[in-house]
């Protein structure tokens, strides 16, 4: 599936490696927010993490139901999700754990606020990753599959635009807007990393200038083992 985010995402497949907060901090590249741990300082197991993300479901207001169209979506992909991990290895990748964690970190603060607009973009966010994650697994035979490879191209129309870098964030993250982008480990054009599945914010950035391309919603998964990708370098750059 794939990484996580804030300083260093990679593998998440609930159907997706290393010790993420330690091999992150160490690599200096990756990692957005830190997600909740177990007291051996490892993200929380795969079960642990869609219970809690059953029980933050089931504390939504029932005011507000009525207006969150994705919250049947979300429990509906969840349920399968459970069903399916029975199966699961108790030992998965940390990446994979990570990421999930971060979405039941992000549901919790939304839940939690009080505030209309932010539950309804966190759920949302929310049930297109485990529906994508789920439909990763499907395809993986119902296994806990492994990452995605993402290769990037930075593109100006026909040509390949060379030394930009290339930033990432999980959507949950972005509605949640609590949380660091992840970064490519290379500069393009190519450059690649392995990545959970599911939906991501992706943009280009002039390393020197600092100018930044237009973010592009992207979907990891589909039962892939790798997936290409444009992105447009900003028409006002000199490069």
């Amino acid at each position: 599936m794939a990484r996580g985010m804030p300083m260093t995402l990679r593998s998440l497949a609930v159907c997706a490696g290393l010790t993420l907060a330690c091999s992150s901090a160490q690599a200096g590249v990756r990692v957005p927010h830190e997600p909740r741990r177990e007291p051996g300082g490892e993200p929380a197991p795969i079960i642990s993490s869609l219970r809690a993300l059953d029980d933050l479901l089931s504390r939504v207001p029932s005011s507000s139901r009525s207006g969150l169209a994705a919250l049947p979506r979300a429990r509906a992909a969840l349920d399968s999700l459970q069903r399916l991990s029975a199966n699961w290895p108790a030992a998965s990748p940390a990446d994979y754990r990570a990421n999930l964690a971060w979405d039941a970190d992000a549901l919790r603060a939304a839940v939690e606020s009080g505030n209309a607009d932010r539950l309804a973009a966190t759920l949302q966010a929310i049930a297109d990753d485990l529906e994508i994650k789920l439909e990763h697994c499907t395809r993986s035979g119902g296994k806990l599959g492994g990452s995605v490879v993402v290769r990037v191209r930075s593109v100006r129309g026909n040509d390949e635009i060379k030394n930009w870098e290339v930033f990432y964030l999980p959507r949950v993250l972005e509605a949640a807007g609590s949380a660091s982008p992840g970064r490519f480990p290379r500069l393009s054009s190519p450059t690649d990393d392995s990545l959970v599945p599911g939906r991501y914010v992706m943009w280009l950035q002039d390393p020197t200038s600092k100018n930044t391309g237009e973010r592009t919603v992207v979907k990891v998964g589909e039962g892939r083992k790798e997936l290409l990708l444009d992105l447009s370098v900003p028409a006002d750059s000199r490069r």
